[in-house]
């Protein structure tokens, strides 16, 4: 059994991959990491444990904390040149983070063909790969409920919190979701249309994250939920991992 663990900018996400299913699966909120290890203090001694965090040292170290029990050395994996036949096309390769790393190898892992790959937490990654499993660069903008709180905060609309989707909004709130919606749908549908003319090919979409769920309804075919994408390919590296 692998334990994996995904710590983004809101959540600390984790999941237990015991031969090729998930056999539990989780996530708290930032500001709860310490209810971690009464959760982990009832889970079998994994194999290996494998973390990726963008979300600090602070974090970092309440996660090592909290599987501190297991006795067990966690892999913090870094970006490579190559892993899971993906080919990381990064400027600096080191620079690229590990949940977006992770994110495209677990989409190699379950995907032929180009795709992009979206990882919608507080923030939205849109990555392009190749059939080839290159990966040619991507994509970082704020997540809907980011351009909202951007919105809502900075203008005079603070009470216009949330709202619903309009092709023609006829009030503010649903103006503000509407157009944080679009905006966010229009850098997937440019990045998608891309990589289609590089690649000759329509490209599949593979959707992932906290907010998955508010895109998935508005994109054309050939989409994909893959809830835990960022965890499966962690397990991935650690599968390669001796």
């Amino acid at each position: 059994m692998i334990l994996a663990i995904d710590a983004g900018n809101s959540r600390i996400k984790w999941g237990c991959f015991d031969n090729g299913l998930w056999s539990i699966t989780g996530a708290v909120e930032r500001d709860e990491i310490d209810s971690l290890a009464p959760i982990f203090r009832e889970f079998e001694k994994p194999s290996k444990i494998v973390v990726s965090n963008v979300a600090g040292p602070d974090v970092a170290q309440k996660i090592s904390d909290a599987i501190a029990k297991f006795s067990i050395g966690p892999l913090w994996p870094r970006p490579d040149k190559n892993c899971g036949g993906v080919v990381n096309g990064y400027a600096d390769s080191n620079k690229l983070g590990s949940d977006r790393w992770a994110a495209l190898i677990g989409a190699r892992r379950e995907q032929s063909g180009p795709v992009l790959v979206i990882n919608a937490g507080t923030a939205l990654t849109i990555d392009a790969m190749t059939a080839s499993g290159e990966f040619l660069g991507g994509l970082i903008v704020p997540g809907v409920r980011l351009m909202m709180q951007s919105l809502t905060q900075g203008t005079a609309h603070a009470h216009a919190s949330h709202g619903e989707f309009s092709v023609f909004p006829t009030n503010t709130r649903d103006a503000i979701y509407s157009g944080a919606l679009n905006a966010a749908l229009g850098a997937i549908e440019r990045m998608r249309a891309a990589l289609g003319r590089h690649t000759s090919q329509l490209p599949a979409c593979i959707v992932s994250g906290g907010a998955a769920a508010v895109l998935l309804p508005h994109l054309s075919p050939l989409v994909r939920d893959v809830p835990h994408l960022v965890l499966l390919g962690l397990v991935t590296i650690a599968e390669a991992t001796n």
